[in-house]
Parts: C-alpha cells; structure tokens; sequence
C-alpha cells in the first residue's frame, strides 16, 4: 500500500472499483538538490548544535509554505527530540512572525493564522486544527495522498504521541521529528502507550497508516489500514 514514485501518472483501479490517476507526491533527483540548497542557506545562522542534531542526510523537503515552517519548527526545536503541541505552537508563530510576505504585506503568521476555510471544506479547522491535521499529513506514505513522502525522502519522518491527563479528554500531543541514515529507516510513529481512549473511541486512529503503532501492550508494525 505504500506509494510508489513509478505509479505517478498512471491510471489504477482502487479496491472500490473507482478509476484514478495517481498524482505525484515525490521529489525528483533534480527538485531534491533544489530543495537541498534552499534549505542549507536557509539555515546558514542556525546554531551548528541544532543541525547536528538532525544528521548530514536532512533537508527540509516542502516547498515554503505552512508544511516547510512546521517541519523547520521541529528542526530548530531540536530533532530527534519530543516536543509538546504548546512549545511547537509557540515557537511555530515566533518563527513565521519573522518571515514578511511581500506580495500579501502580511507576515507568515497573520497570513495563515487568519485564512479562511477552503470553498470545499466540509468541516471548518480554526489554525489550531489545522495545524494538528497537518501532523497527521506528514505521516501519510499510502498509495493515495502520501504528503508525507517527500520527508521519507530526506531520511525523516514525523513521530506523534499521545499522552492522558486529567481534565484534557483529548489528552496531550506530543510531535518529533525523527531523522535517519537510510530512507529505508524513515517510518512514522504513533505512540499511545500512555493514553488511555475515551469509550468513543476505539483503540487505534481508524484511517490507513503505515508505521509503527505503540500501545500499552507493546508495539506492533501496521502496513495498511488500522482498524478500531
């Protein structure tokens, strides 16, 4: 189930019987080294410490937009590390708040925190959700809509854990970005070892994942869909 860069454009009938052409979610060997560049002088005042920490092999992969700052957050937070969902918030506005667009005469932040919802929004995300949803994208390596495959690319992948606490019914989020020597390696986690699900729900996120899923039981590789 997996997306496969060589299935880009063709015409595959889904398990529903449904026609569809696959889009293409990968970076090519030429848009890698442009994102590469990009990135390194983008990051030429970083602490060496910070880059250090994320390995020689990682870029950031996203073209400038909310995607490429929310990964550049957990960069700059520091990789391989787990960071809360407030201390990500926090540092995600300080850092957009720097960048001006010129052709909206907005800052990053005031452009994105204020969007509208989309024509074809069925359900209208305030910035705080749409920031959450945006987690759970760059996990996506599926057939259809792999958003998060392009980070696999740069040798990372997005970890996300939830933790319980009382008074919090949805409980806490955790989010790291994990960063590897191989791309092979690159496979997003969830974690809710320590989250105990309320009785609507079921034990597991009930949409298709690839990765490892740990439970209070243990941990357990999914290919495919997780059911509840």
């Amino acid at each position: 189930m997996m997306y496969d860069p060589l299935e880009a454009g063709k015409t595959i009938i889904t398990n529903k019987g449904k026609k569809i052409v696959v889009r293409k979610y990968h970076s090519t060997a030429k848009e890698i080294k442009i994102h590469r560049d990009r990135w390194l002088k983008d990051i030429e005042d970083v602490d060496s410490s910070i880059v250090e920490k994320a390995g020689k092999e990682f870029f950031n992969p996203y073209r400038k937009g909310i995607y490429y700052y929310q990964i550049q957050t957990l960069f700059l937070l520091g990789a391989n590390e787990w960071h809360s969902f407030k201390d990500i918030l926090q540092k995600l506005e300080e850092h957009m708040k720097g960048i001006f667009l010129e052709t909206r005469g907005v800052d990053a932040w005031e452009d994105f925190r204020y969007k509208g919802r989309r024509d074809s929004s069925t359900r209208c995300k305030d910035y705080i959700g749409r920031i959450q949803e945006n987690m759970i994208f760059f996990q996506r390596l599926s057939k259809y809509h792999p958003y998060g495959y392009r980070l696999r690319q740069a040798n990372a992948a997005l970890d996300m854990k939830r933790v319980s606490k009382d008074g919090i019914p949805n409980g806490l989020f955790f989010y790291r970005l994990s960063t590897f020597d191989t791309k092979k390696k690159a496979l997003p986690i969830r974690d809710y070892s320590r989250f105990n699900f309320p009785k609507s729900e079921g034990n597991y996120v009930s949409y298709k994942f690839i990765g490892t899923i740990i439970t209070k039981t243990g941990e357990k590789k999914l290919i495919g869909r997780v059911k509840k």
